[in-house]
């Protein structure tokens, strides 16, 4: 008796529904990476070096869009010139965009991507006993509007 197979092979010996399976998978594994790499930079990226973390907050919010965004306030010895230096270049924050007291604020918001959005602030506060930094950065896919 001769049995046929019960789904058609290609030369390879791969079934077809794997065949077209396996693009949209490595697409899918893909789009995980990216995001993935995303959320890292949003948890990593506001770290200031050698400060030490006094409060952090975590918020993820899935409707009417998809939001990830932390808020984290630091403290740390170093002068404040140079605090306010980092926050400026290293998060391409710019100058600062208000002043009030000891305190500066500094702001941006950016189109990542067509959906993608990403926002960022920090103010450097400082006080008798260091700097202060309270930063927030957010990651926002807009979709359903």
């Amino acid at each position: 008796m001769d049995l046929e197979p019960a789904m058609p092979l290609n030369r390879r010996g791969l079934p077809w529904r794997v065949r077209i399976a396996l693009p949209f998978l490595t697409l899918a594994v893909s789009l995980c990476g990216i995001l993935s790499l995303l959320v890292y930079r949003t948890y990593q990226a506001t770290e200031y070096p050698g400060a030490t973390r006094v409060a952090d907050q975590n918020l993820t919010l899935y409707t009417p869009n998809f939001v990830i965004r932390r808020t984290t306030v630091y403290r740390t010895d170093d002068p404040f010139s140079k605090v306010y230096n980092w926050y400026s270049s290293k998060l391409t924050l710019g100058p600062e965009n208000y002043a009030q007291s000891n305190c500066i604020s500094m702001s941006k918001s950016a189109t990542r991507a067509w959906l993608l959005e990403e926002q960022m602030s920090a103010m450097v506060c400082n006080t008798p006993s260091g700097r202060m930094m309270f930063v927030m950065h957010a990651l926002l896919i807009r979709y359903g509007r």
